[in-house]
């Protein structure tokens, strides 16, 4: 099984590399851009990028999920000043510093069987909300690159994160370090 992973991942790698040699020098620099953006433990979904302000961008990241009774939203933005910028010729990257902050409510539905004297049993749902309100400071990288023409960015970035988290019956404050990650097809 191992071998076989290992042997996707270097085909994979190499039509990415076949596909950025061909495109030669292409335009790198779009202003917007789409993909997929996560950070640890629990936010990320869609992201929207503009980076139409150069050396300053802006991103929202978003997701809806509703699932019967039970549902998961979150919706945040950042926005970053990139410190370093070099256009290669078939590679652009960059470092920058980001502020960012989101917000995150869950919903989930729990069933609680008892069993009466008699034997019988019965069911109740409770109903548990989380809210999540957070923000943080991160140093991060992109690589963009193109990919069949489509310029295609990974980044990656480390941050200190600060908020409150709310349940039903207690409010606690949260702190620690935070790993994003995300792919971004500029356009």
């Amino acid at each position: 099984m191992k071998r076989i992973m290992f042997c996707l991942i270097c085909i994979f790698v190499g039509i990415t590399l076949s596909f950025s040699v061909q495109a030669q020098e292409s335009n790198l620099t779009r202003d917007f851009g789409i993909g997929l953006q996560g950070a640890t433990p629990e936010f990320g979904g869609v992201s929207f990028r503009y980076t139409g302000l150069a050396p300053v961008y802006l991103q929202t990241v978003g997701r809806f999920i509703l699932s019967d009774q039970n549902s998961d939203h979150m919706l945040g933005a950042g926005v970053s000043y990139a410190i370093f910028e070099h256009q290669g010729r078939w590679n652009l990257s960059r470092l920058y510093f980001t502020l960012e902050g989101a917000w995150r409510y869950e919903r989930r539905m729990h069933a609680i069987i008892r069993k009466s004297e008699i034997t019988t049993q019965h069911e109740k749902t409770r109903d548990y909300t989380t809210t999540t309100l957070g923000g943080g400071i991160a140093f991060g990288g992109e690589l963009v690159f193109s990919l069949g023409g489509i310029p295609l960015g990974l980044n990656v970035e480390v941050g200190q994160g600060f908020g409150r988290e709310k349940t039903d019956s207690e409010s606690k404050g949260l702190a620690g370090v935070y790993v994003g990650m995300g792919i971004h097809a500029y356009f």
